[in-house]
């Protein structure tokens, strides 16, 4: 497949708006693909024009599944130099939602499967794609696809996810849980005649907060290096200056490590809410959104250390920009490494992928890698990614995936 053929690829897939949802359609120009290189492979609806697709090719074992999901963030057009669904080359840079998060990583193992076929490699067992639906928001994709099977007899997984020459093996989990709060609407110059349901969701919080630092505090996972992450980042309440509100809601995130259970901290939530509503007659209920549990792999696992040795050469001859240079020291650092190393790090993180619900039954030992072309850009307005970075790993899987199947490392 030439150059141009494979930019392409990843430009009609950054074509198709798969902002938070309507992952069918990337679904169906991976099969045509698949289809056009006699790849097996299977479309998994979901309804509302969503869809799972597996793809393999080998047989039988080993398996390494390999992932990625077809969805995005949202887009603010504003923000943008360009048409953020028009794959644009500035130099070595291809802009674009979803160039790095994750269509690039996604498109570079599709072509890597098909190159592979075409190229009839030996393979000693099977490469299984599992590309998701719904990653961005509560994992459900993966998750069906791990309750259908799919995950059972996989020996090794390695996502995608922008990583760079970084091989992260670890990641934090995550609680996402809304609190409503009902209260009484009243004139603002009797607020004893009304419950203000605003006031009442602030007080609540504020104890909340309180306790989970007191359950939280000082308790660090290195693997991951970081404490449990307390975040409010949605709140909404009242609609006009001289009315006592009788509605608010807030929503938190919080980032988990093994050291404290998702169900220790959402039951500090219960209590908490309990205790407040009891004494203050307030009516604040608490719905969780999501929670998925924290996944540490094994630091010593089989594809992370031939991820380390074959794609050092291209560590060594890629040329990082100021600001990729700074992120890829702290990087070192967090591993102990100097500063100089040509050693492509590993490492945990505090961000989430899809393998907290494919590894749900083994969350702790796995042979479980995060690596995939990309940068600092996720989610962010002209969300770019390095073309040159983008080839580069589709070569380096092309020889990755048969080395791990054929027992190498």
């Amino acid at each position: 497949m030439e150059r141009t053929e494979k930019i392409e690829i990843l430009r009609q897939l950054v074509k198709i708006q798969s902002v938070n949802g309507n992952e069918l359609p990337v679904a169906k120009y991976l099969k045509q693909l698949f289809d056009q290189a006699g790849i097996s492979c299977q479309i998994l609806p979901a309804g509302n024009n969503r869809a799972n697709l597996v793809a393999e090719i080998g047989t039988g074992k080993p398996v390494l599944a390999i992932s990625g999901h077809m969805d995005t963030v949202a887009v603010t057009t504003a923000d943008w130099d360009q048409d953020p669904f028009t794959l644009t080359t500035k130099g070595d840079q291809l802009i674009g939602r979803g160039a790095c998060d994750m269509k690039g990583g996604l498109a570079a193992l599709v072509i890597a499967m098909i190159e592979l076929k075409a190229n009839k490699v030996p393979l000693v067992g099977t490469i299984r794609l599992l590309a998701t639906y719904g990653e961005e928001f509560a994992e459900q994709g993966a998750a069906d696809l791990t309750t259908a099977g799919y995950m059972k007899d996989v020996t090794a997984l390695m996502i995608a996810e922008p990583s760079a020459y970084h091989v992260c093996y670890a990641q934090a989990g995550s609680v996402d849980i809304t609190l409503t709060s009902k209260g009484k609407t009243a004139h603002s110059s009797m607020p004893q005649m009304g419950s203000n349901a605003v006031a009442h969701l602030v007080n609540a919080l504020y104890q909340i907060q309180t306790n989970v630092t007191k359950l939280t505090a000082g308790i660090k996972n290195d693997t991951l290096n970081t404490e449990t992450l307390f975040n409010i980042d949605v709140f909404h309440g009242g609609n006009q200056v001289n009315t006592i509100p009788n509605l608010a809601k807030a929503q938190i995130s919080m980032r988990t490590i093994p050291e404290i259970s998702n169900d220790a901290l959402i039951n500090t939530f219960k209590t908490t809410l309990a205790q407040y509503n009891a004494e203050n007659d307030s009516d604040i209920r608490l719905h969780v959104e999501m929670s998925v549990q924290p996944v540490v792999g094994d630091p010593e696992g089989r594809m992370l250390h031939l991820i380390q040795k074959m794609g050092q050469p291209y560590l060594a001859a890629t040329k990082f920009t100021p600001a990729e240079e700074k992120i890829n020291q702290m990087a070192l650092a967090t591993v102990g490494l100097p500063a100089n190393s040509q050693t492509i790090p590993a490492l945990g993180a505090a961000g989430g992928t899809d393998a907290r619900q494919f590894l749900v039954d083994q969350p702790l030992g796995a042979d479980y890698t995060v690596f995939g072309p990309g940068n600092f850009t996720s989610h962010q307005a002209n969300e770019s990614l390095s073309a040159k970075m983008y080839l580069d790993f589709i070569k380096l899987y092309e020889a990755l995936f048969p080395a791990y199947l054929n027992g190498e490392g």
